[in-house]
C-alpha cells in the first residue's frame, strides 16, 4: 500500500470496458486549480493500444465494474473502499486533536463544520441526458473529483489552525490514494 505524492496536476484514469471500446476519463485529484476536476475524456477502441497506453501512462487507475484490460494500471489500481476509509480516518483524527486542544482552554472555540465524505461510488449521475456507453464512468469520475473537493475542503480548515499543523505538513496535503 503506498500514499501518493503531491503535485500540481494528480491524475487518476477512471476505466470501463464497454465490448470492444474503452472509456478513460481523467481527474484531476491533486490541488484544486478554479478548473474543472474532470480533465479529459475519450473512447477508444480495445486495438488501440498505443492510444490507451498513451492516455493512462503515469496515472493511476480506478476501474468501473467491469474487466480489467492490460496495460493500463501500470502504476497501480486505486482501492477506493481503503482511500475512502484513509480520508475518514485523518478527519476523526484531526477532529480529535482539535477536542483535545479545545480541552486546553478556557474559551471554547467553534468545532470547524468537517465536510461530509461521500464514497465515490454512490455519487449523485449529472442530471442531463448522457450516453449509457460512458454513464458508469461520468458518474465514477464525478463522485472521485468530488472526494478531491472535500478533502481540499478539509484541508483548508485544518491548515488554517495552527494547532492542527503537525511540524512537517504545514501545505495542504494531497488525497490520501491507496494504491495497490
Amino acid at each position: 500500500m503506498s500514499m501518493m505524492n503531491q503535485t500540481v496536476l494528480s491524475l487518476v484514469v477512471v476505466l470501463d470496458k464497454v465490448g470492444d471500446r474503452l472509456v478513460i476519463w481523467h481527474v484531476n485529484v491533486g490541488r484544486g486549480m478554479g478548473l474543472s476536476r474532470l480533465t479529459g475524456a475519450w473512447v477508444v477502441g480495445l486495438d488501440q493500444e498505443d492510444v490507451i497506453s498513451t492516455l493512462t501512462a503515469g496515472c493511476f487507475a480506478i476501474w468501473c465494474d467491469g474487466e480489467v484490460v492490460a496495460g493500463t494500471a501500470e502504476m497501480g489500481v486505486v482501492d477506493l473502499d481503503a482511500t475512502v476509509d484513509a480520508v475518514l480516518d485523518e478527519v476523526a483524527v484531526v477532529d480529535e486533536r482539535f477536542t483535545e486542544h479545545q480541552e486546553t482552554l478556557s474559551s471554547k472555540l467553534i468545532r470547524p463544520q468537517w465536510p461530509a465524505v461521500a464514497h465515490p461510488r454512490v455519487a449523485t449521475p449529472p442530471l442531463r441526458e448522457i450516453d449509457e456507453t460512458v454513464r458508469p464512468a461520468l458518474c465514477l469520475a464525478h463522485g472521485i473529483a468530488d472526494l478531491a473537493d472535500r478533502w481540499a475542503e478539509f484541508e483548508a480548515l485544518r491548515v488554517a489552525r495552527p494547532f492542527l499543523i503537525e511540524q512537517d505538513d504545514k501545505a495542504a496535503r494531497p488525497l490520501p490514494l491507496v494504491v495497490r
